[in-house]
């Protein structure tokens, strides 16, 4: 009985010199860190899985592209290239025909006002030899050519050839006359710019004419930065401007 008790004893009393030990090597341990400098715990969670996943841009879309090229064209004068694209914006849906006069006529500064007045020249040209261009270019009634045409140029009253025409005209088929693409249904009701378009269009135009050094032009990529372009997309528009 002596002997069990003494031996249960020896067990409480080890107990206690482990739990000690622990307890000093512990202290221990925090004091040495201490001193050698060593750096706290790291207690800031791991980036979830969606902050690894946010998508940056590296290049402008097709609708800026356009305003690029529209912008840097019409400042540099190159009015057969800016056709070109007004004519490849219209038709692929990224522009208007409204959007691409506003973006022109916002030029007058950036781009200088004889640059802007002669873009307006050949816009107005081109809308006046592509009438699906002007400002119901969704819904062209397409011109007849029959015995109204006829009765219009002969000898009948002018009142009859008008009516006969206003007959045809209501009864003609609407429909779009583009040779190569339909616009996009959410362009035709576009008739404005945003902010960041208009910026774009004149970074462009001011990239061109006094060089992407100039400050003019930094303070202009910097308003571009604060409207959502990212720093990639700022570089390819310097890229574009540089070819």
């Amino acid at each position: 009985m002596c002997f069990c008790w003494c031996v249960k004893g020896d067990l409480e009393t080890l107990k206690k010199v482990l739990t000690l030990a622990v307890a000093l090597a512990v202290v221990s341990s925090g004091y040495l860190c201490e001193v050698n400098g060593a750096a706290e715990p790291i207690t800031k969670k791991a980036p979830s899985i969606s902050e690894f996943n946010i998508y940056v841009p590296k290049e402008l879309n097709e609708r800026q592209k356009d305003l690029v090229e529209i912008g840097r064209y019409t400042a540099s004068g190159d009015l057969d290239s800016l056709r070109e694209t007004i004519i490849s914006a219209i038709e692929r849906g990224t522009l208007t025909p409204q959007e691409v006069s506003i973006a022109i006529r916002q030029l007058y500064s950036a781009a200088g006002l004889k640059q802007m007045n002669a873009a307006l020249a050949t816009f107005e040209q081109l809308r006046e030899e592509r009438p699906e261009f002007g400002v119901d270019y969704d819904k062209l009634v397409p011109k007849r050519v029959g015995l109204s045409a006829l009765l219009g140029n002969g000898s009948n009253s002018t009142n009859m050839a008008a009516k006969i025409k206003a007959d045809e005209a209501s009864t003609a088929v609407k429909y779009n006359t583009f040779r190569i693409k339909k616009p996009k249904p959410q362009n035709r009701n576009r008739s404005r710019l945003g902010k960041l378009d208009r910026e774009l269009v004149a970074a462009a135009a001011l990239g061109t004419r006094v060089g992407k050094s100039n400050a003019v032009f930094a303070t202009s990529k910097k308003s571009l930065t604060e409207l959502g372009l990212s720093p990639q997309q700022i570089e390819y528009l310097e890229n574009m401007l540089s070819n």
